[in-house]
């Protein structure tokens, strides 16, 4: 998983990698265990947060759309990117690029 294997360049700029799965905690858990990931999961099987976010069900799946969000310190969303298809996502390398251009200010 790229993330997981260029998780040191979201350290190197101090950012943190949260994912958010509305998978029951065995199914993500597989997963999770599969891939190796060491970065934090937030379980959200009731799809609380991604309604938050507005990412629930945009696909018609009932699942959370691809999306990534930047969020800064004081808890503001500073760059999102929401996929138009399942398999619709930036690269890690796209990320990483919005992380410095906000770091650089």
């Amino acid at each position: 998983m790229e993330l997981q294997d260029r998780y040191e360049s979201f350290e190197s700029l101090d950012a943190e990698i949260l994912a958010i799965s509305v998978d029951r905690l065995d199914q993500a858990g597989y997963v999770v265990d599969r891939l190796g990931v060491t970065f934090p999961i937030l379980y959200d099987p009731e799809a609380e947060v991604v309604r938050r976010y507005g990412v629930y069900d945009l696909l018609g799946d009932k699942l959370a759309a691809p999306s990534v969000f930047v969020i800064d310190k004081e808890g503001s969303i500073r760059w999102r990117y929401i996929g138009r298809s399942i398999i619709d996502r930036p690269s890690v390398t796209h990320i990483v690029e919005r992380l410095e251009a906000i770091a650089a200010g």
